[in-house]
This record gives structure tokens, sequence and C-alpha cells, in this order.
């Protein structure tokens, strides 16, 4: 799975350096503004795949700093709960 996710994050860089690299693209102005039209859709689909996998990321973060808190809450139970014990 993280190698798809690698796979998936690769893809749009690699089609936007393909686009943009000076020798891709042609001198005549028509092919010129084809091919900065595909140069924008490709930026676009990255910059999407950027913003998705910082959602994730946040996400990700989110639930871990959750759990975090469960597992300290507990520490705190188990520390009174022995201090009563004894």
């Amino acid at each position: 799975m993280q190698g798809e996710v690698e796979q998936q994050q690769q893809a749009p860089m690699q089609m936007v350096l393909r686009v943009k690299h000076p020798s891709s693209l042609s001198s005549g102005s028509e092919e010129a503004s084809e091919g900065e039209g595909s140069s924008r859709s490709a930026l676009s689909v990255f910059k999407a795949k950027e913003e998705q996998i910082e959602r994730k990321k946040m996400e990700v973060r989110d639930k871990v700093f959750a759990q975090l808190g469960r597992v300290e809450e507990e520490s705190k139970r188990l520390a009174f709960i022995r201090q009563v014990g004894t």
C-alpha cells in the first residue's frame, strides 16, 4: 500500500517535470500554449494530490493525538489505583 501511495505521489510530479521541460516544448506559439495548458493542468493535479495528502496527514495526526490523550488518562487512572491500593 505504501508503494502505491509513493507511486501516486511521484506520478503528478513526474508529469509536471516532463511537461515543463524546455526540450519538450516546441517553438510554435500554438504548441507552446498547449504546453502551458498541459503544464497548468498537471500543476493543478499535483496541487490537488498534495492537498489530499496534507488532509490525510492532519487526519492521522489528530487520531494519534487523540489516542495519546486516552493513554495519558489511563496512565493517570492506573497511577491513582496503585496509590490507593497501597
